[in-house]
């Protein structure tokens, strides 16, 4: 790959990375009584969304050390299950008892 592409990808891995440090240690603060199936799907909802961050900076990282990066694109996918566990997490807390 081009070294301009590899800086790119060192720092938006390093952006990414810093952002998923935040997410995961800025969880949702829980007020109130919740049931245990509540707790349980907001910790997946905070969990898949600092996972979805440190996910998109491996990826990164992944293009700028791999040789051949098209053999490292099946890393996409980690990303796009993260936030498919974060929608079906948000989908489970917006349903009503």
């Amino acid at each position: 790959m081009n070294a301009t592409l590899d800086v790119l990808a060192w720092v938006l891995a390093g952006v990414f990375f810093l952002i998923g440090l935040r997410a995961g240690f800025d969880g949702t603060e829980l007020e109130g009584r919740l049931s245990g199936t509540d707790r349980l799907l907001i910790a997946v909802h905070d969990a898949a969304r600092a996972g979805f961050w440190l996910a998109l900076a491996g990826l990164f990282v992944g293009f700028a050390l791999v040789d051949d990066p098209y053999a490292f694109r099946w890393f996409g996918l980690i990303p796009i299950s993260m936030a498919a566990l974060r929608l079906l997490a948000a989908v489970g807390l917006s349903r009503g008892r």
